[in-house]
């Protein structure tokens, strides 16, 4: 065997053992279930979110981790307790979660890849969950409490990232019960909301409506 074909078996090798460590299905979005096993790769395929299954717990406490390719050592996201969606930006920099530990109320969850500046690493992942119900709450008004919260994922364009947040209100004088939808645009960047949209804004724009119950 010549040096040449040598090295190149060696390159081989060791190629095919990061792509192993790699492996997985390269999607902007994907369904997480906590029963379910699955590796999703950035769609840059650096990065890889993997999702590990805990059976024969009290409850269902499944870890999900992220971990760059041909790399082995993973670090934790969060705690999948029933079922999420998860959203990749296109530059593979950012994830958004939604969430969903029990019926009737969603929770947002916002990463930044580790490699990405002390700023955004340090910023809590519920940084946008915080930011959306504020903002729900100050436009539905001091005298309505939330009953169903239910935020959805519509598009991530660039950095401006499009939500349709949904769901049920009581009034609190009467206790009657009303819905509400709106769309909000969130700078991906920053975590701050740039626009909120009317129902009809938010289906004329994206041709997308709210969910408004479990």
């Amino acid at each position: 065997m010549t040096r040449f074909a040598a090295l190149f078996g060696l390159s081989l090798f060791f190629s095919g053992t990061c792509w192993a460590q790699c492996s997985g299905v390269s999607k902007a979005n994907s369904r997480l279930g906590w029963s379910e096993p699955a590796n999703i790769l950035a769609p840059d395929r650096s990065w890889v979110v993997e999702v590990k299954p805990v059976f024969g717990a009290d409850d269902n406490r499944t870890p999900v981790t992220i971990r760059k390719c041909g790399e082995a050592v993973s670090k934790p996201l969060f705690i999948l307790q029933r079922d999420a969606q998860l959203y990749w930006s296109s530059d593979s920099k950012h994830l958004v979660v939604v969430n969903q530990p029990w019926s009737g109320t969603n929770k947002l969850l916002f990463f930044s890849v580790p490699s990405e500046t002390a700023t955004n690493r340090l910023l809590p992942a519920d940084s946008l969950d915080k930011t959306v119900s504020e903002t729900l709450i100050k436009y539905l008004g001091d005298n309505k409490r939330i009953q169903f919260y239910l935020p959805t994922f519509v598009s991530w364009k660039d950095t401006i990232l499009l939500l349709a947040i949904g769901g049920t209100s009581n009034i609190q004088r009467d206790g009657s019960v009303d819905t509400y939808c709106f769309g909000m645009l969130i700078n991906s960047n920053t975590l701050r909301v740039e626009k909120v949209l009317s129902e009809k804004e938010l289906k004329i724009s994206s041709g997308r409506s709210c969910q408004l119950s479990p």
